[in-house]
């Protein structure tokens, strides 16, 4: 079954070699460079995630592991999104980022001989065939390691004999994927939480509300498919006399969102400009912190439309924001639920009471986040010893 899949994978690829002839294609999904990459020489320890919120932990998790991991490999992330690519150069930080290489037999081989990787960690669910297999066959040793793991479902002949360590959300990913290596896998799946709360658990940082917020309500990581629910909670808030912050969450939507905003004959201005009646639009990545700062209460998006799945909704708790998102929260129900039951955030079931909603109280939100830090640090130190170990066995 498992070799009828590579050449599945491998047809796959010459399909998406002819569609990045066509430009319009081409410039918008970067097909050439996933199948042929502009790819760094290695050796590297790869770490790969999905989009811009996993790959904001991973390049968290690289900060700590060049200090806390002793002859620590050079680091390359690598994603599905191109302008994370560009977020991740810009960072500053002392990392590769590249556009991930296709799952195909192809291009993983040229990926693998020219990163060399030692060892891959993968955020959240990044369960890709070629990569697991390609890792295998580069190492006797499991060399996969699966951090803040999500796991729901996978490819019914998935093996998973090539990861040594899962570090998973909850209880029910780690029960889940448990069940899923089925006794062929070594690693044993453990809950680890979310590590998009990495920084601020190894930061020891208390949670506080921001100091004189002049933003009332930001809409964060919003989805023009979201837009009827997110124009009543605006005009809500806009009748309210609220400043109001809106960061779509893909770029390619600021001047859809800009159009839809003045044909509601609302004041538009351009962040950082705030002001009282008004809706500062974000047209950047990376502003989210800045932004929080400032904020009295936040929004998250991805949770007002069936299809979307819910966004990072730990970023504005761990800021001392009062958080809420809306009635769907499309892979992470179990978290959302727990922290609704605990009141450390909102849930929204229709936004026609937006003004009269629940905040939580913010020392609920300490006492939760603290137990969140110590399974973050407590597993990230397993995470660490479980690198020493692969790289001493390579070595």
């Amino acid at each position: 079954m498992f070799n009828a899949f590579s050449i599945v994978r491998e047809v796959a690829g010459i399909v998406a070699g002819a569609t990045a002839k066509v430009p319009a294609i081409e410039n918008r999904f970067h097909i050439s460079e996933r199948l042929d990459g502009d790819w760094p020489e290695g050796p590297y320890l790869w770490l790969h995630g999905a989009s811009l919120g996993e790959c904001r932990m991973l390049l968290s998790l690289a900060g700590f592991l060049q200090q806390d991991l002793p002859d620590c490999p050079k680091i390359l992330i690598t994603t599905q999104k191109p302008e994370v690519v560009q977020f991740l150069k810009n960072s500053g930080k002392d990392i590769e980022a590249a556009l991930a290489p296709a799952d195909t037999p192809t291009s993983l081989t040229k990926f693998i001989s020219k990163v060399k990787p030692v060892g891959l960690v993968l955020g959240e669910n990044e369960l890709w065939p070629g990569y697991l297999s390609a890792m295998r066959r580069l190492s006797l040793k499991p060399s996969v390691a699966i951090v803040s793991g999500r796991f729901h479902r996978a490819l019914p002949f998935l093996d998973y004999s090539s990861v040594g360590f899962a570090a998973m959300q909850t209880g029910a990913d780690s029960n889940r994927i448990q069940s899923a290596f089925d006794g062929t896998c070594p690693a044993k799946a453990f809950i680890g939480g979310d590590w998009k709360l990495l920084s601020w658990a190894k930061s020891g940082k208390e949670v506080a509300a921001p100091e004189n917020p002049s933003v009332d309500t930001a809409f964060l990581s919003m989805h023009f498919a979201e837009w009827a629910s997110l124009s009543r909670m605006i005009l809500s808030s806009i009748k309210h006399q609220e400043s109001v912050v809106l960061v779509p969450r893909r770029l390619e939507e600021v001047e859809t969102f800009r159009k839809a905003l003045l044909e509601q004959e609302l004041i538009v201005t351009e962040w950082p400009l705030v002001q009282k009646g008004a809706v500062a639009l974000v047209t950047k990545f990376g502003l989210v912190p800045e932004i929080l700062k400032m904020s009295k209460s936040a929004v998250v998006g991805g949770s007002f439309s069936l299809t979307l799945g819910v966004h990072d909704f730990w970023e504005p708790l761990q800021n001392g924001v009062a958080t809420c998102v809306g009635p769907y929260s499309r892979g992470q129900r179990e978290t959302v639920c727990t922290l609704v039951r605990e009141g450390v955030l909102t849930q929204l079931q229709t936004t026609a009471g937006f003004a009269d909603r629940n905040k939580a109280d913010i020392r609920m939100v300490k006492s939760f986040l603290e137990r969140e830090r110590l399974k973050i640090t407590e597993s990230y130190q397993k995470l660490v010893d479980f690198l020493k170990d692969l790289l001493k066995a390579q070595g």
